[in-house]
């Protein structure tokens, strides 16, 4: 056998191995965004119901960041040492399945208890969700060395399909089998049984991957691992721009669920329609934003989606109806799905393969900091001065990780122009 005859079948073979772990990895996409839509859509609704005020959104947002911070770095460590960290993936998503099943129960404790019980397990929640975060995207820039944007793109298209089905007829149910409050809560305890089977079967199909483990021949040690990894500048300037970013990305989250339930009275349904909206807009944009990525490079594009996902809130100020919100909400899908696209696409382009869990541990961590943080900054201008105010301001923070994203692209295309110019 010659040595074409040899590269053609390896280009095959390569060629049926992506083609199965692509189609793996869109089914667990599916069925893991499936158990997620049944209870994130509606959490701060829920929590509402059973007695939670503002304050209690901005700390539900809080606590998750405080928790991924001292639990995303070790998890990094201790994962990068694991082998097959396919297995561990697969368990940490049962384990998420198990702490959803959990918020079945909180309807049947006293009254006194259950605000605090439902804030207490997404708190919980957010551990296995930090190791998963760092686990799943290693594991997924191994297994899609190339075309990563569009592999992403793909798998959100077909999630989109499906969540936005189950999420139309979730806000139907509520609509049209809810009166009382508590007929509510049964349909809300219906769905976190459902979302703890769509989770299982996510964990039996995530273990079908075709992924061979690969362990790193000199893992970074704990000890001086922070000057290493920053020691990268690529890396560093975006995890900087992109910590700037999240600031006051994460800051709107709560402001827009005051906004949304408080001021605008929002019920789930106007919330499926809101999400729904949203996912359309994204549906569309998915298809584009891969494209534009692969032309002008994930520098140019992070900083046109940050600017762009800056509007979002002033989109919420002048939205006065919910008819208003749903239109204004849904125009900002299209940025929104170009962010988690290009920030995702390109944290997998300035990280080293080696050691990349270790770079993407560290990557989480400062954006779990401005979680911890952000949301009682939000929290903090909406006492002080009101929804509009805070709102207002959170555009102010958005644009200024959007200017973070342009000096750093502006930064990168000097420096290559430099590096071109001297090998001339």
């Amino acid at each position: 056998m010659n040595l074409y005859n040899i590269y053609k079948i390896t280009v095959i073979f390569m060629s049926d191995r992506f083609k199965y772990n692509l189609r793996i990895f869109i089914i667990f996409g599916i069925l893991f965004e499936l158990m997620t839509v049944f209870y994130n859509p509606y959490a701060m609704k829920f929590l509402e119901r059973i007695g939670g005020d503002e304050f209690d959104f901005s700390l539900v947002n809080s606590t998750k960041g405080i928790i991924m911070i001292f639990t995303t770095l070790p998890a990094a460590f201790i994962i990068n040492k694991i082998v097959d960290k396919q297995k561990v993936t697969a368990i940490v998503v049962l384990s998420m399945a198990v702490i959803i099943m959990s918020m079945f129960f909180v309807p049947m404790l006293p009254a006194n208890y259950q605000v605090i019980s439902f804030i207490a397990i997404l708190t919980l929640l957010m551990i296995p969700i930090s190791i998963y975060n760092i686990s799943y995207q290693n594991i997924t820039g191994e297994i899609f060395p190339q075309r990563r944007a569009r592999v992403l793109s793909k798998r959100s298209i077909y999630t989109i399909i499906f969540t936005t089905t189950v999420t139309i007829t979730s806000g139907l149910i509520f609509k049209y089998f809810a009166q009382e409050n508590s007929e509510f809560i049964l349909i809300y305890r219906i769905f976190y049984i459902i979302a703890f089977l769509f989770g299982l079967i996510a964990f039996f199909v995530f273990m079908k991957l075709d992924y061979t483990p690969t362990k790193s021949i000199e893992p970074i040690k704990i000890k001086g691992s922070f000057k290493k990894v920053f020691k990268n500048k690529r890396f560093t300037k975006f995890a900087l721009s992109s910590t700037i970013f999240h600031f006051g990305w994460q800051m709107g989250w709560p402001l827009f669920s005051i906004y949304t339930i408080k001021t605008l009275g929002a019920d789930e349904f106007w919330l499926s329609l809101i999400t729904v909206g949203s996912a359309i807009a994204m549906l569309f944009s998915l298809r584009i934003w891969p494209k534009l990525i692969e032309r002008y490079g994930n520098e140019k594009i992070a900083y046109i989606c940050t600017f762009g996902m800056a509007i979002t809130p002033i989109l919420y100020v002048i939205s006065k109806s919910l008819i208003v919100l749903v239109i204004f909400a849904s125009l900002s899908g299209v940025f929104t799905s170009g962010t988690i696209t290009v920030l995702f696409s390109d944290m997998l382009e300035v990280v080293p393969e080696k050691n990349r869990i270790i770079y993407v541990g560290y990557y989480n961590v400062l954006t779990s900091i401005t979680l911890a943080i952000s949301p009682f900054v939000g929290h903090y201008f909406y006492e002080q001065k009101g929804i509009i105010y805070a709102l207002i301001i959170t555009t102010v923070f958005r644009l200024l990780g959007g200017l973070a994203f342009m000096v750093r692209e502006r930064s990168e295309r000097k420096y290559k122009l430099r590096s071109e110019d001297s090998s001339l």
